[in-house]
C-alpha cells in the first residue's frame, strides 16, 4: 500500500472499503487498488445448511486455484506437481545408491524446481536434470562424490552429462565453490587397500597436496588427478607399492596425467628432500607454476626408417637443426618406390679415365659415380672431349641446336643398323625361347580358394598378428557374449516363442500389403485436353448414373 496517494499527495490516504475490498484516498476519492487480496478465513452455508469454508487455498508453485468438488478439478493433480514428485522419487532413488544425506535431496529438489521454473527441463531427459540437480547439491555440501559416479549408476556418457550440468548452472547462475583434492584423499585411500595403515596413508597424501598447492601444482588442474600422484607418493613413503594403473581405476583418470604431476612435483624443491625431512620440514619458498617455463614448440616430421616404414615422430626446433646438420654432412641414400635403399653400383676401373686420376695417392677412395663415356662422333669439332674439361665443374657445357640435331641423326642410324642385323632377329627368338623355359619350370600354384585356408599366408607376420588362436579366440567369445547377452536372450526368447506356438498349432499369417495404386501423374500416356482428363478419371472410378458424360465435352469449350 503506498504512503502517499498518486493523484492528488495526501500523506494518509488509506481508507478500506469492506463492501468492495477497495482502498480509496479521503482526500480526493482517487481509488489507489481495486484488487486486494485478504488472506482471512470465512465460512459460509450452502443451500443444505451445512457450513463451508469459502475462498481457495493456493500453495507455492501452483498456478491456479484447485477446488475441492470433482466438478471444479478438486480431485486431479497439476501436471507440475506430478513432475515435481517423480523428480523427487527419482533423486530418492539416486541418493539410496550413492549414501547421499536426506538434506541433501531437498536441496536438489529446490534446484530441479527452480530449473522446472526456467524451462530447463523442455528437450531434456528428466534423468539428466534430476542427476545434475542431486550433483549440484553434492558441490555444494563438499562430499566426495564425483560426476562420473553418476555417469556410472545411470549408464550415461560422462562428457553429456557434464554439458547438461554446465548449462543448468548457468541457467540458475549458481556460484559453485571449487574442489578441493583433499575431500577425495580418503575415498580413493580406502579402495586401494592399505589396511590399517589408511589413515597414516591419507595424512601424508594431504600433506603433499596442501605442498603442491604451495607450489602452484593444484590451481587449475583436475582434483582426481592431485589426488591420485599425492596417493602414489604417500604409499611409498609407507612402503606400499602401488603402480600407476591401479591408481589410475581408483581415480579415473589417465596414467599420463598422474604422471605429468609427479614430474611437476619433482621439479619442485620439495621434490629433493627425503621422507624424515618431508614430514619434519615445511618449505617457506615457493616455486613458480608450471606453465611459467614456456614448452618448447613441436612439429611432426614424417620420416622413413631402416626397414622402409613411413613413421611420423615429434621433434623440438633443437632436434630438427641437429638433425639437418646430420644430413649435410652424411650423404642420404636413394631409396626406390617401395622404400627399399638402392645400393651404389660397383664401378670398373678400367671405365675411369687415368688422367682424373693423376696426382692423387694411390690409397684414396674411389669416386661414388663417373660421367658416362661420351661418344666422340656426337661431338662437334669445336667442342672439347672429357679429358680437356676444365677442373672447375660448376659450368656445364649446354648443347646447342646443331648438337641436338647430329646426336639425333646418329642415335636413328644406330637403331637402323641394329634392325637389319641377322642377328638381331636370332638373338630375339632366343630370348623368347629363354622366357618360355622359365615359364615352364615355374610350379603351378597351390593357394586353396578355402577362405579359412591361410597356408600361402603363413609368413606374413601382419596375418599372424591378426588370426587369434584358441585361448584368444574363446577369450573374445566370452567378452562378447557378455556385452550381448541381452540380445542373445531376446534371440532365444524368440525362437521358444516359435517353437510353442507351432506345437499349440498357432499359426501367425503375415499381413498382405496391399499394392499402391499409381498416382495420376504416372500414366503413360497424358491427357491433351482437360474434358479428355476428366474422361479418364471417370473411366478410373465407377459408373454413376447421376452423371451426363455427354456433357463433360461441352464444359470446357471457350
Amino acid at each position: 500500500m503506498p504512503s502517499s496517494c498518486p493523484a492528488c499527495g495526501c500523506s494518509n490516504p488509506a481508507d478500506f472499503d469492506d463492501s468492495s475490498g477497495n482502498v480509496v484516498c479521503t482526500q480526493c476519492g482517487y481509488v489507489i487498488n481495486d484488487s486486494h487480496i485478504v488472506s482471512e478465513i470465512a465460512f459460509g452455508e450452502n443451500s443444505a445448511g451445512a457450513a463451508t469454508v469459502q475462498g481457495s487455498f493456493v500453495s507455492a508453485g501452483q498456478t491456479h486455484a484447485i477446488g475441492s468438488s470433482r466438478f471444479r478439478t478438486g480431485g486431479l493433480v497439476e501436471a507440475r506437481e506430478q513432475t515435481v514428485q517423480e523428480a523427487r522419487r527419482r533423486l530418492i532413488q539416486l541418493a539410496a545408491v550413492l549414501n547421499c544425506p536426506d538434506h541433501f535431496v531437498e536441496q536438489a529438489q529446490r534446484y530441479y524446481t527452480l530449473a522446472l521454473t526456467n524451462n530447463f527441463t523442455k528437450g531434456r531427459k528428466s534423468q539428466y536434470v534430476v542427476a545434475c540437480a542431486l550433483y549440484i547439491s553434492c558441490r555444494v555440501n563438499k562430499s566426495s562424490h564425483m560426476l562420473i559416479d553418476f555417469s556410472d549408476i545411470l549408464h550415461i556418457n560422462v562428457f553429456t552429462l557434464g554439458q547438461t550440468y554446465l548449462k543448468l548452472v548457468a541457467c540458475l547462475k549458481i556460484k559453485l565453490p571449487n574442489i578441493d583434492p583433499t575431500i577425495y584423499v580418503h575415498r580413493f585411500a580406502k579402495h586401494l587397500e592399505f589396511g590399517t595403515d589408511v589413515i597414516k596413508v591419507a595424512k601424508d597424501a594431504l600433506r603433499l597436496i596442501q605442498r603442491m598447492n604451495r607450489d602452484w601444482i593444484v590451481a587449475g588442474r583436475r582434483p582426481s588427478g592431485i589426488c591420485g600422484a599425492a596417493l602414489i607418493l604417500a604409499a611409498r613413503m609407507n612402503n606400499f607399492r602401488r603402480s600407476v594403473r591401479e591408481v589410475v581405476y581408483v581415480v579415473k583418470v589417465a596414467d599420463l596425467t598422474i604422471h605429468k604431476r609427479l614430474q611437476e612435483f619433482k621439479e619442485t624443491q620439495s621434490g629433493d628432500l627425503t621422507v624424515e625431512e618431508f614430514r619434519n620440514i615445511w618449505l617457506e619458498q615457493t616455486h613458480d607454476p608450471p606453465s611459467f617455463n614456456p614448452k618448447k614448440k613441436r612439429k611432426r616430421v614424417r620420416k622413413v626408417n631402416d626397414d622402409g616404414e613411413v613413421t611420423d615422430e615429434w621433434v623440438t626446433p633443437d632436434d630438427e637443426a641437429a638433425t639437418e646438420a646430420a644430413k649435410a654432412t652424411t650423404s642420404e641414400s636413394k631409396r626406390d618406390a617401395d622404400g627399399f635403399v638402392i645400393p651404389s653400383v660397383p664401378i670398373d676401373p678400367s671405365l675411369i679415365d687415368p688422367a682424373l686420376t693423376a696426382g692423387k695417392p694411390a690409397d684414396a677412395n674411389p669416386p661414388l659415380s663417373t660421367p658416362p663415356a661420351t661418344n666422340p662422333s656426337f661431338l662437334t669439332p669445336g667442342t672439347p672431349s672429357a679429358s680437356e674439361v676444365p677442373e672447375d665443374l660448376s659450368r656445364l657445357l649446354i648443347p646447342d641446336a646443331a648438337t641436338n640435331a647430329i646426336a639425333d641423326s646418329a642415335i636413328t642410324a644406330e637403331i637402323s643398323s641394329l634392325v637389319d642385323n641377322p642377328d638381331t632377329l636370332a638373338v630375339m627368338e632366343e630370348l623368347r625361347r629363354a622366357t618360355a623355359l622359365v615359364v615352364a619350370s615355374i610350379p603351378e600354384s597351390t593357394v586353396s580358394n578355402d577362405p579359412d585356408n591361410l597356408d600361402d599366408v603363413d609368413d606374413d607376420w601382419e596375418v599372424q598378428a591378426a588370426v587369434l588362436d584358441e585361448k584368444e579366440a574363446e577369450m573374445k567369445k566370452k567378452i562378447w557374449t557378455e556385452y550381448n547377452k541381452d540380445w542373445i536372450r531376446d534371440q532365444e526368447l524368440k525362437r521358444l516363442k516359435t517353437v510353442m506356438d507351432a506345437r499349440l498349432g498357432i499359426v501367425k499369417t503375415a499381413r498382405k500389403r496391399g499394392k499402391k495404386r499409381p498416382r495420376d501423374s504416372a500414366s503413360e500416356d497424358m491427357a491433351s485436353s482437360p474434358a479428355e482428363s476428366a474422361k479418364e478419371m471417370l473411366k478410373r472410378r465407377a459408373y454413376s448414373k447421376k452423371i451426363n458424360y455427354k456433357a463433360i465435352e461441352g464444359l470446357f469449350d471457350d
